[in-house]
């Protein structure tokens, strides 16, 4: 798709246009770069100093790459035990990526005896903007495409993306198409739904924290765990819309839509058992 679109801009910028349209990777450097500004900025108004956000950020991108690297090795594992071949995946997993940051975050600000919660929900918002533009990135890259769909909303990949590869394997598009069938843009889908979280997170009021962060605790946590919430049950509902085959499945559910279920419920169990914590300790001083 990067191709199609550089061909569409030529037509007025020339060859700046291939300059000027980002690939996969520089779409996530940007989400990145952007992220963290707003991550730092936000924590030093939460009083985190930025040199020890920066340090929690670096720790936290490492841990997303290997979040995302492990759901593709994890999907190859799962099938070597089915059927005795091991088959390499290649590509990462965005819910792996957040969820291996998130964690790798937890574990690093606990190491320098930071408050974990309030960290979390002021970089939360973060997390939705870096989505938006790993998945646009996704869109150029021709990867995550949908099903099929007849929709004003369809798009053709082009000749050689991963839509036109397994179009034509499945026999839907002759060898000789030129593009694949329209597609649901499903990677638009959720670069929107990452952009939507971004502004209704960053409405939620944070904790007040002042220098050094005090844990509230009965609001701590929620600005993190209300955009996991959102995604999990976005995502859930966005995966019945995609047509790739690299998803990976386990049972009835792709993998996204199995870790969502997971996620939900783990965020059920820990908002009740804090709930009841809260109610135990109030009817303890009554």
């Amino acid at each position: 798709m990067r191709r199609t679109v550089i061909a569409l801009l030529a037509r007025w910028l020339g060859d700046a246009a291939g300059w000027l349209v980002p690939g996969y990777a520089a779409m996530l450097a940007i989400g990145a770069l952007l992220g963290s500004v707003v991550v730092v900025e936000a924590a030093a108004r939460a009083g985190y100093a930025r040199r020890r956000s920066l340090e929690v950020l670096m720790v936290a991108y490492v841990g997303g790459l290997l979040g995302a690297a492990c759901v593709p090795l994890g999907q190859a594992i799962a099938h070597a035990l089915a059927d005795g071949r091991f088959v390499a995946r290649s590509g990462l997993a965005a819910y792996g990526g957040l969820l291996g940051g998130t964690l790798a975050s937890m574990a690093i600000l606990r190491r320098l005896r930071l408050p974990v919660l309030p960290f979390l929900d002021a970089g939360a918002p973060a997390l939705g903007l870096g989505y938006f533009f790993a998945r646009l990135g996704c869109f150029l890259a021709g990867c995550d495409y949908g099903r099929p769909t007849a929709s004003a909303f369809g798009v053709r990949f082009p000749q050689g993306s991963a839509a036109w590869v397994d179009h034509v394997e499945r026999g839907l598009v002759p060898p000789d198409a030129r593009a694949s069938l329209p597609v649901h843009p499903t990677q638009l889908y959720l670069a929107f739904l990452g952009l939507a979280l971004f502004v209704a997170i960053s409405r939620l009021r944070a904790p007040p924290s002042p220098v050094p962060p005090v844990s509230a605790p009965a609001r701590d946590g929620a600005r993190i765990s209300a955009f996991f919430a959102a995604y999990a049950v976005g995502r859930f509902a966005l995966e019945s819309l995609r047509g790739d085959a690299s998803r990976g499945a386990i049972g009835p559910l792709s993998t996204s839509q199995a870790i969502a279920v997971v996620t939900l419920a783990l965020l059920g169990a820990l908002w009740s058992a804090r709930l009841l914590r809260v109610i135990r300790s109030r009817a303890a001083l009554s």
